[in-house]
């Protein structure tokens, strides 16, 4: 495949919204992209996994705080259960 049918073919996955086909695509021809399309490829690829990373950390954050909320609530409701009896 020469420069311009591998372009072709990116942009024709890319519009297309297959992100998986598009990456395999990739992968499979790396060595035959430019070299700046490669430099582009790599960063693209590297802040997929930073804030794919930053997420799994966001919500891992956010499910520990529920769980201390969560058992605040019920120290407080067994609290409040002991102090009518």
């Amino acid at each position: 495949m020469n420069r311009e049918e591998l372009l072709a073919q990116m942009e024709k996955l890319a519009a297309a919204g297959d992100e998986k086909a598009y990456e395999a695509f990739i992968i499979e021809h790396f060595k035959e992209l430019p070299e700046e399309v490669q430099g582009k490829v790599l960063f693209g690829f590297f802040s997929e996994t930073v804030d794919r990373q930053a997420n799994e950390k966001a919500t891992e954050l956010l499910q520990l705080e529920g769980l201390k909320a969560l058992e605040e609530l019920e120290r407080i409701k067994a609290e409040a259960t002991q102090g009518k009896q």
